[in-house]
């Protein structure tokens, strides 16, 4: 649910498969909230970025609150590429690929909703998807 899809047609396009807060919480590998430090270049369609880790929802085996962590992700938000604005606050939902991580556009959430989402479910409330990101 988490994986962001490329189309090969004339204009590439993000598409993310609906998932709730929580369903996104339980499939991640890692569920933290960062402020991104810096985006390096991987090669022409691939990064590095980095971020502060202020709060880890999920992961705390492999993550610490204050560390520095590296997730390579897309250049191009059009290929489902991470938000590149500096010193922004950001809910990531991570995947481990070979030892280091990986996340996209599907993957993000407000640092609010991703609390609500591992705090559990309000009565009557329902989630909405984690990422507004369509083709």
């Amino acid at each position: 649910m988490l994986l962001g899809l490329v189309s090969t047609g004339s204009a590439l396009a993000c598409s993310c498969a609906p998932a709730t807060p929580a369903e996104a919480l339980a499939e991640s590998d890692a569920a933290l909230v960062g402020r991104l430090l810096s985006v390096d270049s991987r090669g022409p369609s691939r990064a590095r970025y980095r971020y502060e880790v202020l709060r880890v929802y999920r992961g705390r085996d492999a993550i610490e609150r204050g560390s520095t962590l590296s997730v390579l992700s897309s250049k191009s938000s059009a290929a489902c590429g991470l938000p590149d604005r500096l010193g922004g606050r950001i809910g990531l939902f991570l995947t481990e690929e070979r030892g280091r991580w990986a996340g996209g556009l599907c993957g993000v959430i407000s640092p609010r909703r991703l609390r609500a989402a591992a705090e559990g479910p309000e009565p009557g409330r329902l989630g909405g998807s984690t990422a507004n990101c369509a083709s």
